[in-house]
């Protein structure tokens, strides 16, 4: 009777994860949470304001989608920022906290300071996040 064994197959890994240095991090999903949050609260609110609005929307659905698109992103800037800094040290890692600190004070002042703007929010910041989803990857890729 032959016995049969259980082989586990090994896969290669990726090359640009295997190339990166320890401190680098995909930042594809805060990318993706900030897009959505331009495009879907901005977009919203763009689609559902003025004289004669395109669609009928309750006046703080727009409002939840941003706060709930910003919060995503937040978080995971947040999470991507903690895995960047693990192993930094001195300077580095003050200007790791002052950067994240920079865009947490822009972000909230630019919901803050909203004032009707909303297609060129929705494009720009939208647009911008998109692009930079797209390129993330060839970043990732280079060594």
């Amino acid at each position: 009777m032959p016995l049969a064994t259980a082989v586990p197959q090994v896969t290669a890994p990726n090359a640009a994860a295997a190339t990166r240095s320890p401190g680098e991090v995909d930042n594809r999903a805060t990318y993706i949470g900030f897009g959505l949050a331009y495009v879907l609260g901005h977009g919203s609110a763009a689609l559902s304001q003025g004289t004669s609005p395109l669609l009928d929307l309750p006046s703080w659905l727009p409002k939840a989608l941003l706060a709930a698109g910003l919060a995503a992103g937040t978080v995971q800037a947040t999470r991507a920022a903690l895995r960047a800094q693990r192993g930094a040290a001195g300077p580095d890692l003050l200007s790791g906290k002052l950067l994240g600190a920079s865009w947490l004070i822009g972000f909230a002042a630019l919901f803050l300071a909203i004032t009707g703007l909303y297609w060129v929010l929705a494009i720009a910041g939208g647009g911008a996040y998109a692009v930079a989803t797209i390129l993330e990857r060839r970043r990732l890729a280079t060594p």
